[in-house]
């Protein structure tokens, strides 16, 4: 579930370009060709962005072809995450999220922090990588994330998990290394965050609530009535009755074979 306050923060934005074509507030938005590119002079949208509590989605218009979400195509409906590459009348967009937070050097290291990437688009589409300790993502063999590609660097990406999130680093910048759509240096990783290596190996963090999170019980108000007595002394309030009428039963059974029998 998105929160609508923070949802206002996304922008459709061209690759490359500075210019934001949508600030996605909540709400439905025609995406036009003339947006896209202003030599195009078709009034019919290429699709519409709905935003809501529940996310992001792209419905495509009827009959339109040749839209592509992270190099997937489209044929009617795809939700859509910050970072995601949107294909559309010729034109590539990224959808430009939240920024990462930079701050400054976190506590050490947390183990009781459970927290994984997750692999949407590239070679491990699929696989988990647990971030139990400070990992490393690269073409190096020995990484503990490794990516068989000549256009990674050997360590391309340090991830540490802190309390605060997912520390993430640039180690050596031989491919673009992107999260929510913005260039990174370093930044700290929430869950939903996307990391995207090269264009192509993107990943999600995720992260399972904390352990030491309880939760606070829910405060039991007097409701003026009595308490309903246990199900046993209900049970045992009812059997003597129970027995009576078995008795009478039997009685009555036993009258009527009598008479009936003389």
């Amino acid at each position: 579930m998105l929160d609508c306050g923070g949802v206002t923060a996304l922008r459709l934005r061209p690759t490359g370009s500075e210019r934001d074509l949508l600030d996605l507030e909540p709400g439905v938005h025609p995406i036009l060709p003339s947006m896209l590119d202003a030599r195009q002079s078709s009034v019919e949208p290429v699709g519409h962005v709905y935003v809501d509590s529940r996310g992001v989605w792209l419905q495509v218009g009827d009959g339109v072809r040749g839209v592509y979400v992270n190099g997937r195509p489209i044929r009617r409906m795809a939700m859509l995450r910050a970072g995601d590459s949107i294909f559309m009348a010729g034109v590539e967009c990224v959808l430009i999220g939240r920024r990462p937070e930079s701050g400054g050097e976190d506590s050490a290291p947390r183990s009781d922090v459970h927290a994984v990437l997750r692999a949407i688009a590239g070679r491990h589409h699929g696989r988990c990588f647990p971030l139990e300790r400070e990992c490393v993502l690269g073409r190096a063999p020995d990484c503990e994330i490794p990516i068989d590609d000549e256009a990674i660097g050997a360590r391309e990406v340090s991830l540490r998990v802190t309390a605060k999130g997912v520390r993430a680093t640039s180690v050596t910048p031989s491919a673009p290394v992107w999260v929510n759509g913005h260039a990174l240096g370093t930044g700290l990783l929430v869950p939903g965050d996307q990391l995207v290596v090269a264009g192509q190996h993107r990943f999600v963090v995720e992260a399972a609530r904390a352990s030491s999170v309880v939760e606070p019980e829910r405060e039991r108000r007097p409701s003026g009535r009595a308490p309903s007595p246990p199900k046993l002394r209900r049970a045992a309030r009812r059997l003597p009755w129970l027995i009576v009428a078995a008795v009478m039963l039997a009685g009555a059974l036993s009258l009527l074979l009598l008479y009936g029998a003389g």
